[in-house]
């Protein structure tokens, strides 16, 4: 009884494991893809809350803007 008790703990953790990496994955996949749409339609304005609440909004009027701005993101995202 022991051992079947322990072959479906080991077979749950297994599972578990899997479940897990899955979500990260399936996360990533969804974050890339946001990047890339991102990418293709670079936004015209960027609106920014500090943490004193003031709403800050950058005009991004040419393309070299928009170029640094996602090189800034992929820094912080760390890709």
């Amino acid at each position: 009884m022991s051992a079947t008790f322990t072959t479906i703990l080991g077979i749950i953790a297994v599972f578990a494991s899997l479940s897990s990496l899955a979500v990260t994955l399936i996360g990533a996949a969804q974050e890339s893809a946001k990047l890339k749409k991102f990418s293709k339609y670079p936004p015209k304005t960027l609106v920014i809350e500090n943490r004193s609440g003031n709403v800050i909004v950058l005009e991004l009027e040419k393309q070299n803007d928009t170029q640094q701005l996602l090189r800034t993101m992929d820094a912080l995202l760390g890709k």
